[in-house]
């Protein structure tokens, strides 16, 4: 019996050092994300991004917000790069500035991220102050061919020239949040508008329209 003792303990032993010894090699590959510092600029609606002074003073944010920006930045990291994660350092380069915004006595957060062509991409969620939680889900908001970032600015692209627009990019309708995004599609140039409402801190999608512009 004590034979048989002496030989567990020393399979047990074996085990241990093998799994510590492989967990530590997964570890060693994890990469920690030096993230900026996440604050937000105050903004109100209607938003208009080119307007937006991002060298404007920021302010803190609620533990919960940034912990949820912070993985809106490696879920866009990840969903950019087809799920690698191998390189996942990186992901702070995609990630821009961020807006609060009041919304239906709430406040509604707009995170900028930028594609490594400086195209724009925005993520929404809404944030309750009363009951600290924020949404489960965010919205996406596909500017890419609407606005690049040139380093501290949105720059409108010539869509919104040749579509002779200059409307808002984000308006309240209704009580509503309204969304507008500009397409250029072969020859046509497309406007799509998306209304969401809140319910609770979840944004539902209410109505989607879209208008065909033909070029000259």
């Amino acid at each position: 019996m004590n034979t048989a003792k002496h030989i567990f303990s020393i399979a047990t032993a074996i085990l241990l050092v093998l799994t510590t010894t492989f967990a530590g090699a997964q570890n060693s590959h994890v990469q920690p994300i030096d993230f900026p510092e996440i604050t937000a600029q105050n903004a109100k609606l209607p938003v208009t991004f080119s307007w937006i002074n991002f060298d404007d003073p920021s302010d803190e944010m609620p533990a919960v917000v940034e912990k949820k920006i912070k993985k809106v930045i490696i879920d866009f990291y990840l969903e950019s790069n087809g799920g690698d994660s191998s390189d996942i350092a990186k992901a702070k380069d995609y990630y821009f500035n961020t807006l609060c915004v009041p919304f239906n006595n709430m406040q509604l957060y707009i995170v900028i991220l930028k594609t490594p062509l400086s195209y724009s991409h925005c993520k929404l969620f809404l944030y309750d102050t009363v009951s600290n939680k924020v949404s489960t889900k965010t919205i996406d908001y596909n500017t890419w061919s609407m606005y690049s970032i040139d380093e501290s600015t949105m720059k409108r692209s010539g869509l919104f020239k040749s579509m002779q627009l200059n409307s808002d990019d984000i308006v309240i309708k209704k009580s509503n949040l309204l969304l507008r995004r500009l397409k250029h599609i072969g020859k046509s140039n497309e406007i799509e508008e998306f209304t969401y409402r809140a319910i609770g801190v979840a944004l539902d999608s209410v109505s989607f329209k879209s208008s065909i512009i033909e070029q000259p």
